[in-house]
């Protein structure tokens, strides 16, 4: 569990100008900070001295918990973990109820890749929410594509748009995708990071097919106190087709496909297999967005 150069840059800019309050983190969570990654911070935050000062003392594999208290100055650090072994300041199995005494308590709340090794997981990720008071904020860093084995699972924009809901009391500020260069993502620095948009603004499914392991970033503020998942969670694109009482028809191209598909019937594969090359990939400027 960790945080690296994009989570960090992702909650410095959240957090710019903010001062006071908690965070809690599932886990101990470590930094790993490559020499570039800190001249780009110190580039991006060049008037930022907390942050300046706290990069000139950083050393790799720290605990994020110095980070916490002086860049972002929050005026307490929780984390909770299954055990104690890395020192967390509350045992709390993530994947069973919340202690009372927790809920609501925080101003943001980090899962640094925690999540995907929780079997339980419409309870960890409802416990997530649960912590934070409203106003407070949401963090969540997992696997999205090719890290199939890393744990139990690998998460979709779709779930965090449809979790993070309104119906759920959150709002999202932004759900993104980082992709590495092997599969030890924290051992890769540049990583290109796209802003991905919600399927429901997009009309259907956001799809990524990649050949290199990408990892999802997304951010949601609380705006209710609201119990999670008393409604359903949908995938948005059945909800659309439920909705509808029959397909839509066949534009002039659909039937133009078709009836070359009659005569030769390799042609509508070969359009079917470009378009979902394209429309699966981070240049498929309707879907997705460059970052850095």
């Amino acid at each position: 569990m960790g945080l690296n150069y994009n989570d960090v840059r992702c909650l410095m800019e959240w957090r710019r100008g903010r001062s006071g309050g908690k965070v809690a983190t599932l886990g101990r969570l470590a930094l790993t900070l490559h020499p570039k990654d800190i001249s780009n911070l110190r580039k991006k935050f060049a008037s930022d001295r907390a942050a300046l000062t706290w990069l000139d003392r950083y050393r790799p594999a720290e605990f994020a918990d110095s980070m916490f208290r002086e860049v972002f100055k929050f005026e307490d650090v929780t984390s909770l973990d299954f055990s104690s072994y890395e020192g967390a300041t509350v045992t709390q199995d993530i994947g069973a109820p919340l202690r009372p005494d927790l809920a609501g308590q925080f101003d943001l709340a980090v899962d640094g890749g925690t999540l995907e090794h929780v079997f339980n997981l419409p309870v960890a990720i409802g416990n997530l929410m649960r912590l934070i008071r409203i106003g407070g904020a949401v963090y969540t860093q997992n696997p999205c594509n090719n890290l199939a084995g890393h744990g139990f699972y690998q998460f979709s924009p779709e779930l965090m748009y449809r979790v993070f809901s309104r119906q759920n009391g959150f709002e999202i500020s932004f759900v993104r995708i980082a992709i590495a260069r092997s599969l030890s993502v924290e051992q890769t620095t540049d990583q290109p990071v796209y802003d991905v948009i919600d399927p429901v603004k997009y009309g259907g499914r956001v799809m990524l097919a990649s050949n290199k392991p990408v990892v999802m970033m997304c951010l949601a503020v609380k705006q209710t106190d609201v119990e999670p998942f008393v409604q359903p969670v949908m995938q948005s694109d059945y909800v659309n087709k439920w909705s509808n009482a029959a397909p839509a028809p066949l534009n002039w191209k659909g039937r133009l496909v078709e009836r070359v598909g009659k005569v030769l019937a390799f042609v509508p594969r070969l359009i079917a297999g470009y378009e979902d090359r394209r429309d699966a990939s981070v240049r498929n400027a309707r879907a997705y967005r460059r970052l850095w």
